[in-house]
């Protein structure tokens, strides 16, 4: 019981994998950006940003569009956004229209947009 391993599944090793990227305040980008993994985003961005994993610090500026499995934003969107998971913060401030699986939006969140419900079978990264 106390020496057994744990099991080794797909979803353990592939979160594992995962590499994080960070992008700080003072960086400014114009163009799109890939990530296989996870996208910590505190930066200001006019294009589209496609990953994993996104989240969008208290400092993001982001206008274009953002597709990820797991979405959370802290800071600012303008423009649209597919994920399968979206958690939008208290004091984030949203203009934009989503598709998505499951949506949080707490309490204080400033929110624009129209937002449609999509299923895990439909989403494609």
């Amino acid at each position: 019981m106390f020496n057994s391993k744990p099991a080794d599944t797909p979803n353990a090793n592939s979160a594992i994998d995962r590499k994080r990227s960070v992008i700080a305040e003072d960086i400014v980008i114009e163009g799109n950006i890939l990530s296989q993994g996870i996208l910590e985003f505190g930066g200001q961005i006019t294009g589209d940003i496609t990953a994993d994993a996104v989240v969008l610090t208290s400092t993001a500026r982001v206008h274009g569009r953002v597709r990820a499995r797991q979405l959370t934003i802290d800071g600012e969107l303008h423009g649209a956004a597919t994920a399968l998971n979206v958690n939008i913060k208290y004091g984030a401030r949203v203009k934009a229209n989503f598709a998505y699986e499951t949506l949080e939006v707490a309490s204080g969140a400033q929110v624009v947009g129209e937002y449609k419900r999509i299923s895990a079978d439909s989403f494609k990264l």
